[in-house]
């Protein structure tokens, strides 16, 4: 066992910083964690009367190693405690239920431990034996890949109807309203070259400005409907991330801001709309720097992710400005929710929109005064992930 946990020291020294190499310490950190607190039954040879807990402690260690090996998507502590939780709240709501369908007919109950590990096997076979039989179902009869939709995928379809309906009445209002706006800022304009007083002249460049700042809205509106099918080609994740930064860079948007990157090596392609995601990714960005007038930190990383959907990439976009407030957090992604004053609500909801179409999935992590990060994640080839995050 020494020689294997030296082994394994050995490889992660030599990784490169990156999401394996965070999960791997999680490991060499929790194994001496877990020998110191197993020597603790040695107290009994002292003649400490110390209740036993080395084989708490290793059951605990050997499901954290099965979440290591088995769950290479998480990537972050407080994720394999979110999952253990889970897991722990499920397996007690199991257990549970058995010991009152035992009392509903009269049974008599077997032991907790008994009960316990019933209810916990079944709670972490499901998942892997629904994908053994999803998997297999596919391959026996593939014309029939729509026997295991979920109710999560069936809502997914009632979405994607909706925005089909909104893609069609979206260009019939954009035309309805723009219009008229048309004809109003025209004759602003005509009458501001005769207005006889400069207050006149203002006025009517209020109008004006007004005008401009609805076809703003009208703009935002049709891309949040219009469909996103685009021109899709694999590409170069970490590529376009790099773009994204010259294209801040280049101009001038970042102010006093520092920016860096960590950029996983060979990460497998993406097959995406170079433009659309590169507007989800600059929009974020800009977002981040408005978040930091002061100054402060934009860092961009990339990683590969597995999972049972097949292998995916992750984007993450982290700055460390003002962050967002709780009771604003749920609703960022919502149309037209915004918190700015000169907002329309659409920006963010078009990012969703678009990665969403893409297949992938888009989250954020938020503290108020001390930042946010975002987290997209985008199915690697031709596979598109059906995630309704």
């Amino acid at each position: 066992l020494v020689v294997c946990y030296f082994s394994l020291l050995y490889h992660v020294n030599r990784l490169s910083p990156s999401t394996e190499k965070r999960r791997l310490s999680y490991l060499l950190i929790a194994c001496p964690t877990a020998a110191f607190i197993c020597s603790v039954d040695l107290s009994g040879y002292l003649g400490y009367n110390v209740a036993p807990v080395s084989g708490l402690v290793l059951s605990a260690l050997l499901y954290f190693t099965l979440l290591i090996v088995a769950y290479p998507q998480i990537s972050e502590l407080h994720h394999f405690f979110a999952r253990a939780l889970v897991i722990i709240v499920s397996t007690l709501t199991g257990a549970a239920i058995i010991y009152l369908v035992s009392f509903f007919f009269g049974g008599s109950a077997p032991s907790f431990t008994s009960v316990f590990m019933m209810s916990f096997l079944i709670i972490i076979s499901i998942t892997p034996v629904k994908m053994l039989l999803k998997n297999m179902f596919n391959v026996l009869y593939p014309e029939s890949k729509d026997v295991f939709t979920s109710l999560y995928e069936f809502d997914e379809k009632l979405e994607k109807e909706k925005a089909l309906m909104l893609a069609e009445m979206a260009p019939v209002f954009a035309h309805e309203i723009r219009n008229p706006l048309g004809s109003i800022k025209g004759a602003a304009q005509y009458l501001q070259s005769d207005a006889a007083t400069e207050e006149q002249r203002q006025l009517l460049n209020v109008i004006i400005e007004e005008v401009n700042r609805l076809n703003t809205v009208v703009s935002q509106f049709l891309d949040y409907a219009r469909p996103t099918g685009g021109n899709r080609r694999s590409q170069d994740i970490n590529a376009l991330v790099l773009r994204t930064i010259s294209i801040i860079a280049v101009n001038r948007m970042a102010g006093n801001i520092t920016i860096s990157h960590e950029l996983q090596e060979a990460l497998p392609h993406v097959d995406m709309d170079e433009q659309q995601v590169l507007q989800v990714m600059i929009n974020i960005s800009l977002n981040a720097i408005e978040a930091m007038p002061q100054g402060g930190s934009l860092t961009y990383k990339t990683s590969k992710i597995e999972d049972g959907d097949g292998p995916a990439v992750g984007i993450s976009i982290q700055d460390t400005g003002s962050g967002i407030r709780p009771e604003h957090l749920k609703n960022i992604f919502k149309p037209f929710y915004t918190t700015k004053e000169s907002g329309v609500g659409l920006g963010l909801a078009i990012c969703r929109r678009i990665i969403r179409e893409h297949g992938g999935s888009i989250r954020v992590k938020s503290i108020a005064g001390q930042g946010s990060i975002f987290f997209i994640q985008l199915g690697a080839g031709n596979k598109i992930r059906h995630n309704p995050s």
